[in-house]
């Protein structure tokens, strides 16, 4: 899906592979979103402030 919208947008952009660290850390997080563990709606702005969004 993200490919086909990168083609929409104007191309291709080649594939970037996540560093071992990185990739850890999506498979916790994809976990934790297998288990139904999410922010919630008081948590979430904090963790935007954390990372400055």
């Amino acid at each position: 899906m993200a490919r086909m919208m990168m083609l929409f947008a104007g191309g291709e952009q080649p594939v970037v592979p996540l560093a071992p660290e990185e990739d850890a850390a999506l498979a916790r997080s994809e976990a934790a979103a297998a288990r139904g563990e999410f922010a919630t709606d008081a948590e979430a702005p904090a963790v935007w402030s954390k990372h400055g969004l």
